[in-house]
């Protein structure tokens, strides 16, 4: 079985460390070396420095539109194609070549949650459970039919980065079952259901700023969907403050929302329908992440001060 893999961060890397242990992998495709980390050198993807470290060739077009890379493609007469999170959009005559074509490796339990970001979305919902889909892939984003799945919880305390570890793993176990029991005829992709359909849109940083009019449980779910990216934050006058961790507690209040209504030791804040969210870790801008109660150490905070408020 000659399998082409197609993938580029972090993510992908289980994946294709499993489908090289069972599988000939003659080809990776991955995203080109970018700039990264803090002296933004050029590095290459986590999945093209795997594939090396296995030594698999690794091609690393900009563009999949380009005849040369399709025929160089068409080469290697792949058996069937194994995409995750690759990032780069699969022109229709690609989808064509494998004899088995093309499945795709997805962070949900399609059809909900198609797109981008569907770990953050999940999350962000408030949903309580969610999985990895292994689906045979066609024309349009995240709809082709389903060869296998797997469900795993959302626990309160996860934030994106647990998940997105979890389903890493979760992806690269059902690949294996998925290949061997669909090429021999064992399992037959489903079609995906016409009910339950959502967006996951890709996350912009500009959602990441805490809108204090949610109630206590929206505001938690976001902050934990959005850590470690992009972060979510709130203004202390001008100053940003992220909020990397919060739980929301069983108490009432009759204050505006955003505004503190206790720092002994804790940091509570009024939320809308008399919802109250407590903040337990934070950062300020260059610092590191620190609990409330270092925080009120470094910052005198007084109850009735308003988070959210740009002075």
């Amino acid at each position: 079985m000659n399998i082409i893999f197609m993938g580029t961060p972090d993510f992908a890397v289980p994946s294709l460390k499993s489908i090289a242990s069972n599988y000939n992998v003659i080809s990776v495709f991955s995203q080109p070396a970018r700039p990264s980390g803090r002296g933004m050198k050029v590095n290459d993807s986590p999945v093209a420095r795997a594939a090396k470290n296995l030594n698999i060739e690794v091609l690393t077009p900009t563009s999949l539109k380009n005849d040369d890379i399709f025929f160089r493609f068409k080469e290697f007469k792949p058996d069937i194609v194994v995409v995750v999170a690759y990032g780069l959009i699969l022109p229709e005559r690609y989808l064509n070549v494998p004899k088995y074509g093309c499945i795709n490796g997805h962070a949900s339990l399609l059809p909900r949650w198609r797109g981008a970001a569907p770990i953050q979305r999940a999350i962000e919902a408030g949903d309580r459970k969610t999985g990895s889909c292994i689906m045979l892939m066609e024309k349009g984003m995240d709809t082709g039919p389903i060869i296998l799945s797997k469900t795993i919880n959302i626990n309160k305390s996860d934030n994106a980065q647990i998940i997105h570890d979890k389903l890493s793993n979760v992806t690269a176990e059902i690949f294996i079952n998925a290949i061997k029991d669909y090429t021999v005829g064992k399992i037959h992709p489903k079609a995906q259901k016409e009910i339950g359909i959502k967006y996951a849109n890709k996350i912009e940083k500009t959602e990441a700023e805490i809108n204090w009019d949610l109630d206590a449980n929206a505001i938690c779910n976001k902050i934990r969907a959005f850590d470690p990216f992009p972060g979510a934050f709130t203004f202390l006058d001008t100053e940003i403050i992220k909020v990397i961790s919060a739980t929301p507690q069983n108490y009432s209040h009759d204050r505006i929302p955003g505004t503190i209504i206790d720092v002994q030791k804790k940091i509570l804040v009024a939320c809308a329908h008399n919802s109250v969210l407590e903040i337990n870790l934070l950062q300020k801008p260059g610092k590191k992440v620190i609990n409330a109660s270092e925080f009120l150490n470094g910052t005198k905070l007084k109850i009735g001060e308003t988070f959210g408020n740009r002075k």
